[in-house]
């Protein structure tokens, strides 16, 4: 019978900008999100002094300048990478291995004894290949072995709920709010049945489980209780839609700076459509403003003949911004969503084609490799970034060690 383990990567932002700046270690630090926002990542150390997750960053200022808070800006191309390298580790050590977000993914052992260990040399092998601390939980299902991930993080990094005994009581001294699946909302409509922890919830009759959480909620029990539901997957759900969007770091007021915006957007969706093997027919664009200090977000869309090609992408979206845009409004957002998804399978030329798709297509799969070699942007559409006045404000944000040239790190031997 094969083991599920879920590896996951402690305090992730914070842990990337850790790996290339030692000097951030045992010191309180909170990653930002865009235009600094709010904390999407903490360290213990943050923690600790009450720096709550999703704090907005004008309501902790003081807080971050009394007790010398290290803010960053989030790097999102570094961060990215990062977990592209911890999950060519773990493909190492298992045939699946199932991204479940940026941070955590699931992966199956055979169970032939020795699991710890395994689990430990995993964890010391992700460190050494990619300076990033991971927990590991260990356990007959994938909910336990999220159970034991998030207990194992402090408990020495490594957690096996496949001893009854120990589950059981991991599962009492877990609040239900806690489980994988159960949020706020379906913790209320347990509470009646006197249900407040996971152990609760297993031993609560499957009547009253499904009357309150429905088919899915008797999976997640069943899970708990050691029977297996979820099974790995190997690949993503294919995707029904790319969708490039961003806040901007001041108020835009002009349509040039609207339309530099959405060629950038349409630059990168395009190019996360040709890397799953997609094209789109259809395109949205969306603008968001304040009005009587409330927001608004309005958009128009267009259908477009199947395409991932970059520059009719630019000037579909362009055409888009054009119809929507209201002279003197301030807007604050802006993005794009391509639809209408399927294969970019090689069609039937058209009797009158001038080859000129075809060599659309091999420019844009020429931009791709060399944007993938040489760093994100270092070749741009003409459609893409004649203005900066929209961009985005991240005061704090690190280099792009792993991706970019001219931000790698330069090592200097000791004499």
């Amino acid at each position: 019978m094969a083991v599920f383990a879920l590896v996951d990567c402690n305090n992730f932002f914070v842990s990337c900008e850790r790996a290339f700046r030692p000097e951030l270690e045992r010191r309180a630090v909170i990653v930002l999100s865009n235009n600094d926002g709010c904390v999407i990542s903490r360290s213990e150390e943050a923690k600790a002094l009450g720096v709550g997750m999703a704090a907005p960053f004008f309501e902790i200022r003081a807080l971050v300048a009394e007790h010398g808070i290290v803010s960053l800006s989030a790097n999102h191309e570094l961060y990215v990478d990062m977990s592209r390298r911890v999950s060519a580790v773990l493909s190492r050590h298992a045939p699946v291995v199932e991204n479940y977000s940026i941070d955590e993914s699931f992966l199956t052992f055979p169970d032939d004894g020795g699991l710890e260990a395994r689990a430990h040399a995993l964890r010391a092998e992700v460190r050494r290949w990619t300076g990033l601390p991971v927990a590991v939980g260990l356990g007959p299902t994938k909910a336990l072995a999220k159970l034991g991930s998030d207990k194992a993080k402090r408990c020495g990094g490594v957690l096996s709920l496949l001893d009854p005994a120990l589950r059981e009581r991991a599962l009492d001294e877990t609040p239900v709010t806690h489980v994988w699946g159960i949020a706020k909302r379906s913790a209320v409509r347990l509470a009646p049945y006197g249900i407040r922890t996971a152990g609760d919830f297993v031993r609560a009759r499957d009547a009253v489980i499904q009357s309150a959480l429905g088919i899915g909620g008797l999976k997640l029990a069943h899970e708990l209780r050691g029977i297996s539901c979820l099974t790995l997957a190997g690949a993503p759900p294919e995707r029904q839609s790319v969708t490039v969007s961003r806040s901007f770091g001041k108020p835009t007021y002009s349509l040039e700076a609207l339309q530099s915006a959405l060629g950038t957007f349409a630059a990168r969706a395009g190019e996360r459509a040709r890397r799953h093997g997609l094209r789109a027919g259809e395109l949205e664009v969306h603008f968001g403003w304040r009005e009587d200090d409330r927001p608004v977000l309005e958009g128009d869309s267009t259908r477009l003949s199947p395409t991932n090609d970059t520059p009719t992408l630019i000037r579909a979206a362009k055409a888009l911004a054009e119809r929507l845009f209201v002279e003197g409004r301030a807007y604050k957002k802006a993005g794009i969503v391509l639809g209408g998804l399927e294969p970019a399978v090689v069609s039937q030329s058209e009797f009158f084609d001038d080859g000129s798709a075809e060599r659309s297509s091999r420019l844009s799969k020429t931009v791709d490799r060399l944007n993938a070699s040489l760093g994100a942007g270092a070749l741009r559409y003409g459609g893409e970034k004649g203005s900066t006045a929209w961009g985005s404000r991240c005061e704090g944000q690190s280099p792009c060690w792993t991706t970019r040239w001219e931000d790698l790190k330069t090592v200097r031997a000791a004499l």
